[in-house]
């Protein structure tokens, strides 16, 4: 990587957090320099990849997993809703 390439982000983090970070930087990445830059820039891209892919956890994809399904609701409270679902299916 050219030194044109790279910035410098500066940020404050709990030093208790810091400690664990390093500790699992020297397990995982070893105690070579530019380890903990190495980390960083694993994590930056590990969630930046995951924030890039469709997520199911949306609004639309509760609707249509309700539509598919043979529950047919009568305007009682979706968490109640949801509720009698699993008790009907064997759930909690």
């Amino acid at each position: 990587m050219r030194r044109d390439d790279v910035e410098v982000i500066k940020v404050e983090v709990p030093k208790a957090l810091a400690e664990r970070f390093r500790k699992y930087v020297a397990e995982k990445y070893g105690l070579r320099r530019g380890s903990l830059t190495k980390a960083i820039v694993d994590l930056m891209e590990e969630k930046l990849a995951e924030a890039r892919k469709p997520t199911t956890d949306t609004v639309d994809h509760i609707v249509g997993l309700g539509l598919e399904s043979d529950y047919l609701w009568s305007g009682e409270d979706l968490v109640e809703a949801l509720r009698k679902r699993a008790h009907v299916l064997g759930g909690r």
